[in-house]
C-alpha cells in the first residue's frame, strides 16, 4: 500500500511529463513505455525465480532498493535539468523494481490462502494496493503543480519506506519446500494451461495497457483535460477499486474466475470505446469508472488462476512467467496505441474501436482455455477455475 502511494503519485503523469515537460514526441513516448515493459518481461522471470528459490522477503527487499535508487536519481536529474535521454534510461531501469517485487507479493497471497478463498485474498490485496492509487494521484496533482520533480522524490521516499518495513516486519511465509535436492532449477515453467491462459491475458493487456499512454494523451490533447486533472481521473480508478473490489468479488463468488474475467473484458472494451465520445473531466471520469469495473472483474482472477494451476513450489515462477507474457503486452500496447493515434490523427472512434479488438480476442482465448481445463482430470483445476 505504501509503495502504491508513491507509484500512484507518479504514474498518471509520466506520459504527460515526457510529452509536455521534456518535449518528447508521442511516438518516442510510446517507445519508452515499450522499453519499460520489455525490461519487465526479462526481470519478471528472474523475480519469479528469486521469489521461489531465495524467498519472498529477499526478492521484495532487492526490488524496493532498486526502485528507491532509480527514482531518487530521476529526481536529481529533473532538478538539475538533466538530459531527457538519461531520464528515460533510468525510468526504464526502474521497471526492474516491480518485476522483482510483484511475483513475490502475489505468491505470498497464495501462501496464506486456501484454494477456495484465493480470489477473495487477491481482492483484499488489491484493495490495499489501490488505497495508494486512490490517494496518490491526487497528491501527485498537487506535487506536479509545485514542481514535477517532487513526484519522483515522494515516490523514492515511499519505496525506501517499503524496504524498511519489509526488512523489520515481514517474516517469510510458511510454504511447501521449494526445489528438491538434485532437481534442475528452471527460470521458465512450461505448462500447457499456463501458456494458453497467458496468451489470453496477453491480449487483455494489449487493451488494458492503453491506461498508461493512449488514454491520458488522448484526454489531454483531444478531450479538453488539463494535465493536472489527469490525477483526479486516476484517483477515481483507485477509489472504485477500494470501494468496489470486495463487493464485486462477493457478488461474483458463485461464478468462476474465467467467467468473471470475460465479463470484465466487456466492461474494459465499453469504457475505452466511450472515450471516443468524451469531452471534459466528468465524461472521462465516467469512462474511468467503467474501465475500473472491468479491472475489478479481471485482475484478481489472473493471479488466482495462475496460482491454482501452479505446483506449490513454483507459484512465484508461474506468476513470473505470466507477468513476462503480460509485460510483452504492456510493451506493445502503448506503441500500438500511439501508432493508432498517429495514423488515425486522433479520430477517437477509429482508435478505440481498433483497440477493442484485443478485448474480443482475449474473450475468445479465455473460452478456449475453459474448454481445455474441463478436459483435465485435476479436480482443483476443474472446480475452482
Amino acid at each position: 500500500m505504501i509503495r502504491s502511494f508513491g507509484i500512484g503519485s507518479t504514474w498518471p503523469f509520466l506520459a504527460i511529463f515526457f510529452e509536455v515537460n521534456l518535449k518528447v514526441p508521442i511516438l518516442y513516448v510510446g517507445a519508452i513505455f515499450t522499453s519499460i515493459a520489455a525490461v519487465s518481461m526479462v526481470f519478471s522471470l528472474i523475480g519469479g525465480a528469486l521469489g521461489d528459490l531465495l524467498g519472498r522477503r529477499v526478492s521484495i527487499l532487492i526490488g524496493s532498493i532498486v526502485g528507491f535508487l532509480t527514482y531518487i536519481s530521476i529526481y536529481f536529474l529533473v532538478a538539475g535539468n538533466g538530459s531527457p535521454l538519461y531520464i528515460a534510461i533510468i525510468f526504464i531501469v526502474s521497471s526492474i523494481s516491480g518485476s522483482l517485487v510483484f511475483p513475490a507479493t502475489t505468491a505470498i497471497v497464495a501462501d496464506v490462502t486456501s484454494v477456495e478463498n484465493r480470489r477473495e485474498g487477491y481482492s483484499i490485496f488489491r484493495i490495499m494496493v489501490n488505497l495508494g492509487w486512490a490517494i496518490g494521484p491526487v497528491l501527485g496533482s498537487f506535487l506536479y503543480s509545485t514542481g514535477v520533480g517532487n513526484i519522483f522524490l515522494f515516490s523514492s521516499i515511499t519505496l525506501l519506506a517499503q524496504f524498511v518495513i519489509v526488512l523489520m516486519l515481514l517474516r517469510e511465509p510458511t510454504r511447501t519446500q521449494g526445489d528438491s535436492i538434485g532437481e534442475k532449477r528452471q527460470y521458465i515453467s512450461f505448462d500447457k494451461f499456463l501458456i494458453i491462459f497467458s496468451i489470453g491475458t496477453f491480449a487483455m493487456t494489449l487493451l488494458s495497457s492503453q491506461f498508461s499512454v493512449t488514454f491520458p494523451s488522448y484526454a489531454v490533447l483531444r478531450g479538453n483535460i488539463l494535465p493536472y486533472e489527469i490525477g483526479y481521473i486516476y484517483a477515481v480508478n483507485g477509489i472504485v477499486v477500494v470501494l468496489g473490489q470486495y463487493p464485486t468479488t462477493r457478488i461474483t463468488r458463485k461464478i468462476s474466475d474465467l467467467v468473471s474475467m470475460e465479463i470484465g473484458m466487456v466492461f474494459y472494451s465499453l469504457g475505452y470505446l466511450l472515450t471516443a465520445f468524451s469531452y471534459g473531466l466528468p465524461s472521462f471520469i465516467i469512462d474511468m469508472v467503467i474501465i475500473t469495473i472491468g479491472e475489478n472483474l479481471t485482475s484478481p482472477g489472473i493471479s488466482s488462476i495462475v496460482s491454482k494451476i501452479a505446483p506449490k513450489d513454483k507459484v512465484a515462477r508461474y506468476n513470473g512467467f505470466n507477468m513476462m507474457i503480460n509485460s510483452i503486452g504492456r510493451a506493445l500496447g502503448p506503441s500500438i496505441g500511439s501508432l493508432f493515434i498517429f495514423f488515425y490523427n486522433f479520430n477517437g472512434l477509429r482508435i478505440w474501436a481498433s483497440l477493442d479488438m484485443f478485448g474480443l480476442l482475449s474473450i475468445i482465448i479465455f473460452s478456449y482455455f475453459s474448454r481445455s481445463v474441463k478436459g483435465t482430470r485435476n479436480s482443483v483445476v476443474n472446480e475452482h477455475i
